[in-house]
């Protein structure tokens, strides 16, 4: 095929879908081909997913949101495990929150601070003398409230210099030393004495840091690593950097519908299930704890509910009218949500 038929085939696809995307055809009447009618209808449909979906987080969760009271009292288990409504109604996760002072919203993301900050505290790892190392920290509050517990941190980010990380500076998410200070949680001396931050590359994590921590963690980054297989090194690798009797405790996505196809060599790659299977047998093989394994993503109405963007925290009309329900989500087409992988080093 010729540079020129290439040149034409490319307008054409574009005059098309600007075409497509238009209100209007060229004669200034509506758009009334079969793609364009069902695009002007998506913003409506967009609408229509906020409410219901701040329907049921008021009917389902308002009352637990309002009065910070749980539910349920089930003790914690430390397993691997998705995202679902029955934690967001259990103490520990209401605890979390006051620890954290997060209000307790039907929100993936809060389930994820709450669920590493639990795993932890409840293995005894949050203690004067302990060491943890974080990955991906960004401007997480976690740093501070491990420091007010007494542990040692080395928090870090990606360097600046690295092309990967533009995306994060220029969306505020990345990390600093003083962006990962919350004075409501630790007063600044003991944060200055307890935590500090350095350049990482989770990629390629220095062997001079193994066997220096007794914990480490992160929170929705190592799917960011740029293919599956290097989101399952990087788990590994960092079970090294573990003492005998340490814990490492991380959270990614989940593509919990398709245990086929998925995303994968991409700016953030989506685990399925086989692959948390292999990422177990794998650190099995290599002598590591790894507790049970629950892929239930749960039942109710609230776990059903997949929202669609713009997502909680953007910039939009959205965000200022809507409580969130935020638990699962489309990722490139994928439902997905947030899922909790732990790894032990034998005492």
């Amino acid at each position: 095929m010729s540079a020129e038929t290439d040149r034409l085939l490319s307008q054409l696809a574009q005059a098309l879908n600007l075409q497509a995307l238009n209100l209007f055809d060229e004669s200034g009447h509506p758009n009334c081909s079969a793609l364009g009618m069902m695009l002007r209808d998506l913003p409506a449909l967009r609408w229509n997913t906020k409410v219901f979906g701040s329907e049921l987080a008021d009917k389902y969760y308002g009352d637990v949101r309002t009065s910070r009271k749980a539910r349920r009292t089930d003790p914690f288990e430390l397993m691997w495990r998705a995202t679902t409504f029955a934690d967001f109604e259990q103490a520990w996760f209401i605890d979390a929150c006051d620890r954290l002072k997060t209000a307790p919203l039907l929100h993936r993301k809060v389930w994820e601070n709450a669920v590493v900050l639990t795993a932890l505290q409840t293995s005894g790892m949050l203690a004067h003398g302990k060491r943890g190392i974080g990955f991906g920290c960004g401007e997480e509050s976690l740093p501070s409230y491990f420091a007010s517990q007494g542990a040692e941190i080395l928090a870090t980010d990606l360097d600046m210099n690295n092309q990967q990380a533009r995306g994060w500076i220029e969306t505020g998410q990345h990390g600093s030393l003083d962006k990962l200070y919350k004075p409501g949680l630790v007063d600044k001396p003991v944060f200055e004495r307890l935590v500090r931050f350095q350049y990482a590359d989770m990629g390629n994590i220095a062997p001079h840091l193994f066997e220096s921590f007794d914990f480490c963690w992160s929170v929705c980054a190592f799917e960011h690593l740029g293919s599956i297989e290097a989101g399952l090194r990087f788990v590994e690798t960092s079970a090294k950097l573990l003492k005998p009797g340490g814990m490492a405790v991380h959270t990614t996505e989940f593509s919990y519908a398709n245990n086929g196809e998925t995303i994968d060599n991409w700016g953030t790659v989506l685990f399925r299930r086989q692959d948390f299977e292999t990422l177990a047998g794998r650190l099995r093989a290599a002598g590591y704890l790894v507790p049970r394994i629950s892929f239930d993503v749960g039942t109710s109405p609230v776990d059903s509910f997949i929202d669609c963007p713009p997502y909680p925290g953007h910039k939009d009309f959205y965000a200022e009218h809507f409580d969130s329900l935020h638990l699962k989500l489309m990722v490139d087409g994928f439902p997905c949500t947030c899922f909790l992988v732990v790894v032990q080093r034998p005492g």
